[in-house]
This record gives structure tokens, sequence and C-alpha cells, in this order.
């Protein structure tokens, strides 16, 4: 699993922002967030339920009082989830990772930019990388990596709100859903992921 290639593309992404932030005329501001993921619909079951988290990198593009277009780059882990199959000594595991690069778009409820409650959407695309390893526990062999590697682009959409606290520090609350290739019943086939991020953001 190689994540430096779709992280040097997101780079190239933002190599575009400065060309954005000198079109909007307004103020623009540099920050990031740090978020949990909470797993929902296929990918609670895919990971047992457990919880995850990531990072982003954004740019806030002030083009009103009221409103922000948000570019950002994601990077988002998740704990690797084992589980025994039914009727057998083997044990699957799953190991899932995924970068994402799209836009935000925030409509400021309060009417200021600054501080209060807000709303956002947003678009992008997401890359996933999953491995699937199985061993057999009654022979204490290592893990064995299938070969169902599966590196899935896909395009995620997210609703939310947050509250701006200041100028610099804020807290929001995302949906996110995309797909993701999985196994069902040893097939491989589309999956969904809906995930509920918790994120601390700051902004300079």
């Amino acid at each position: 699993m190689s994540i430096m290639p779709c992280f040097r593309h997101g780079i190239l992404g933002f190599a575009l922002v400065p060309c954005m932030a000198l079109s909007a005329g307004g103020p623009v501001h540099y920050g990031f967030s740090a978020h949990l993921n909470v797993p929902g619909d296929d990918l609670d079951r895919d990971l047992n339920g457990k919880i995850g988290a990531g990072g982003s990198f954004q740019v806030s593009i002030e083009t009103s009082g009221r409103t922000i277009v948000r570019p950002r780059f994601d990077l988002d882990f998740f704990p690797v989830s084992e589980d025994r199959r039914r009727h057998s000594s083997y044990r699957d595991r799953v190991d899932l990772d995924s970068v994402g690069l799209g836009v935000d778009f925030l409509y400021a409820f309060s009417g200021t930019n600054d501080q209060g409650l807000y709303g956002l959407g947003g678009v992008g695309v997401q890359k996933w990388f999953q491995t699937f390893s199985s061993r057999d526990t009654d022979e204490f062999e290592g893990w064995e990596r299938d070969d169902t590697v599966h590196n899935r682009t896909s395009a995620w959409l997210a609703v939310g709100l947050g509250y701006q606290f200041n100028p610099i520090v804020g807290l929001e609350a995302r949906a996110v859903g995309s797909k993701y290739d999985g196994l069902v019943n040893g097939t491989s086939g589309g999956r969904t992921a809906v995930v509920g991020q918790l994120a601390l953001t700051c902004r300079w």
C-alpha cells in the first residue's frame, strides 16, 4: 500500500489554490483540522465498529461576509480489523486507509465568518487503499496477504454543521459518504462508506 503517489497528486492540486485565492479578492486563511472517524453502514461492519482518525490541510477563501470556499486535502486512517471466519480456524484482517481531495462550501448563519454557527456541503474524490489478509490460527502461521488488494477511487459528498469560536478555532461535525470495494462472502463488490467526523479546525 502506497499513499505517496496520491500525496503528490494532492500537492499538485493544491498548487492551483494560490490562483483561486488571487481571483477571489477576499481574505484567505490557511489551516488544518484533526478529526475522529466514526464508521457507518458497510464500513462499520467491515471494521467491527472501530473508530479511526484523520487530518486535513485546508485553505479557506472568503467569498463574502457569510460564505467561504474551502479546498481541502485529507488523510484518513482506520484501525486494523480482525474477524474469525464462522466454522473455521481462519482469521481475516482488513487494512484500510484513504486520501481525499475536494472542496467545502460554508455558509455562516450568524452573518459573520469569524464567529458563530455555520453549515457546509462538500464534494471531492477519495482514493481508498485496502488489503485483505488471512491466516490459519491452528497452524500458528503469519498473515498471508491475499490477491484481493483494492485501490478504488470514488466521489465523496459531505454535509455538516460547525461552530467558529473565534477567527482561529472552530468545531465541526461532518457526514461523508463514498464507495469502496470490499469482500462479501469471499466475493469482491461495491460497498458504502458513511463516516461521521468530529473535527477541531484551526486557521490563520
